[in-house]
């Protein structure tokens, strides 16, 4: 059995429950859930993964089984779905730490380039991001990769749920650290996030088709006020 078809019958025997079967528990316990004893074998070489005996079989969480074979599993909440991709490489799920206080309604600058910062150290240039990034803000854009999935992943460590503000054709005195700028790019849209500005242009961060991670790009202000599709999404109140 090819990675591919092996990928998709182990993660769909998982859901089912009906995948590594162990013996017949006793009625009484049918629906308790115990720690299994059994011994995990991939491709031939053991594999220590968290299993639970339930009902005469074992139960393994479907990233775990997604982490150790290297096949894609990730999570819409928008829809509360699992997608599962053998076509694709398992990558480390993402979420914003949940705040112990409460976020404040006016966020400043300085707060916003820290969080970026922060974001920096734990995906420098290169790295790919976890994809695809389910953001729960209202955000403007929905698909979760490339350029748009690591603008809103971005936003949403710096702004965490406070509300966005479209903006047509900002000005430059507009565009402030931590905001979305979005543009044609030929026959495709683009969109970064600003890092930093000077007055001739925006230190940004972006990422590709790739889902790399990009830091230290440049957007200059008079190729962007020139560009016939130019507008900017920010979660500053003022």
């Amino acid at each position: 059995m090819n990675r591919t078809r092996e990928a998709i019958f182990m993660g769909i025997g998982i859901l089912a429950g009906l995948a590594l079967s162990g013996p017949a528990a006793h009625e009484a316990d049918y629906l308790t859930a115990r720690p299994s004893t059994q011994t995990f074998y991939i491709n031939g070489q053991q594999t220590t993964l968290t299993a639970y005996a339930i009902g005469g079989s074992n139960y393994v969480r479907l990233r775990d089984i997604g982490r150790t074979v290297d096949f894609g599993v990730t999570y819409d909440a928008a829809t509360n779905s699992v997608h599962i991709d053998p076509n694709a490489p398992y990558v480390e799920a993402v979420t914003i730490p949940a705040s112990t206080t409460p976020f404040p309604q006016i966020v400043t600058e300085e707060r916003v380039q820290a969080a970026l910062a922060q974001l920096k150290q734990t995906y420098p240039t290169g790295t790919t991001y976890p994809i695809p990034y389910r953001s729960t803000s209202g955000r403007p854009y929905y698909r979760g990769t490339h350029c748009s999935g690591w603008a809103t992943l971005c936003s949403d460590a710096a702004f965490w749920n406070l509300p966005w503000r479209r903006i047509d054709r900002p000005n430059w005195e507009q565009l402030r650290p931590g905001d979305l700028v979005e543009y044609q790019n030929c026959e495709s849209y683009h969109v970064v996030v600003v890092v930093g500005k000077t007055d001739e242009y925006i230190k940004i961060t972006e990422s590709g088709t790739n889902n790399h991670v990009r830091w230290g790009g440049q957007s200059f202000r008079w190729w962007l006020e020139e560009q016939s599709h130019y507008i900017s999404y920010t979660r500053y109140l003022q």
